[in-house]
């Protein structure tokens, strides 16, 4: 009977090594700077394989980002992809290569990456053979500006759910000068994109303690956003109600204030993994 248990336990833990093993994959397949994504997949994909793409913040820890989300998905369907920008290449990966901290605007369009999630995921369906259409979003901190500019400024649809946590600032869907607003910006936002960001699953979340300075954006646009990351994430999704109203569009965004949560991925990972695997399929 001992000998059954440990070969029970042995089996276990080698089931779950193999599915929470880290891969990496170099993506070279545009005209940018090459692009390494670390990922973890179930034990077995199949067609009903879903995907989540994980943002780092501006520390581009990838890797790390990932490793936490692997309690998560041990018995979960699904392939969690984490996209690393490097300081060297994409400076500027949360403003999608548009635009500086200061706001000054990149008029070189072929720098732009507003179409690099995706080619990731058309990458990904196209290595494991995905029939999935869709695929979700998790961005925090840098991440969380990247997901929400990517949403507006990509021509992707394919966006089913997101989550988007301790953003330092935000493009407002407002007459502000681009990055902070969408007046003059680089690419064309029409209405019917606008549209579709609001009526839209997204999660806004914002920790309750995120209060510090350090890192936050401090130009001029920024500032009139708010003081703290907090104070921004308040005014964007007040800003983002009114907008609505003012256009008569579905407004499908929740906001939601993490009590006790300061500006620490690993503390958010485990509410933005509850909302982004609640439709997901178990493995049986």
């Amino acid at each position: 009977m001992k000998n059954f248990v440990q070969l029970f336990l042995l089996l276990v833990l080698s089931i779950y090594v193999s599915s929470s093993e880290i891969k990496q994959v170099t993506f070279a397949y545009w005209d940018k700077p090459d692009v390494e994504i670390f990922y973890i997949t179930p034990e077995q994909i199949n067609k009903d394989t879903k995907v989540i793409f994980v943002m780092h913040g501006n520390s581009r820890n990838a890797e790390d980002y990932l490793s936490a989300w692997i309690p998560h998905v041990l018995n979960k369907n699904v392939i969690v992809a984490a996209p690393q920008f490097t300081k060297t290449d994409f400076r500027y990966f949360f403003l999608l290569e548009m635009a500086e901290s200061s706001g000054k605007i990149n008029n070189n369009k072929n720098e732009y990456i507003n179409n690099s999630i995706s080619l990731f995921f058309n990458y990904m369906k196209s290595k494991f053979s995905l029939s999935t259409q869709t695929y979700s979003m998790f961005g925090h901190s840098a991440g969380a500006q990247f997901t929400h500019r990517y949403m507006l400024l990509s021509k992707d649809q394919r966006i089913s759910n997101a989550v988007i946590a301790n953003a330092g600032w935000y493009t407002f869907i407002t007459n502000d000068e681009f990055p902070y607003g969408i007046k003059n910006s680089p690419i064309s936002i029409s209405n019917e994109q606008i549209k579709w960001v609001m009526s839209n699953k997204v999660n806004l979340l914002i920790g309750s303690e995120d209060i510090g300075s350090k890192s936050v954006n401090s130009s001029k646009g920024a500032k009139l956003q708010g003081i703290t990351r907090v104070d921004r994430a308040n005014n964007y999704f007040n800003s983002l109600i009114t907008s609505a109203e003012d256009k008569n569009y579905a407004f499908r965004w929740n906001y939601k204030v993490l009590d006790n949560v300061d500006h620490d991925f690993k503390k958010v990972t485990p509410y933005a993994a509850n909302i982004l695997l609640r439709d997901i399929e178990n493995i049986d």
